[in-house]
């Protein structure tokens, strides 16, 4: 009875698990604002962790959003392959 009992949840389980494809919509939230990560990282390059180059570099990424582009497009790259 056990045995069965288990077959059965273990089936009632996967069953839920195949029908269950969500469909839903990519929602990202940022809480820190460019102004903070821009300030992050000035403290960055006058504690010696980053070089004036790499300063730079991040300080531009920072104001064209492509932090936030390449989060995107991974999540949609996912998002297609996971549908396939």
């Amino acid at each position: 009875m056990k045995k069965l009992i288990l077959i059965l949840s273990l089936f009632i389980f996967t069953s839920c698990a195949a029908l269950n494809s969500a469909k839903g919509e990519l929602h990202l939230e940022i809480n820190i604002t460019k102004g903070q990560e821009l300030l992050d990282l000035k403290k960055a390059l006058e504690a010696g962790a980053i070089t004036a180059t790499e300063f730079e570099l991040m300080k531009q990424r920072v104001i064209d959003d492509y932090y936030m582009k390449k989060a995107i497009d991974e999540k949609v790259k996912f998002k297609s392959l996971k549908n396939t």
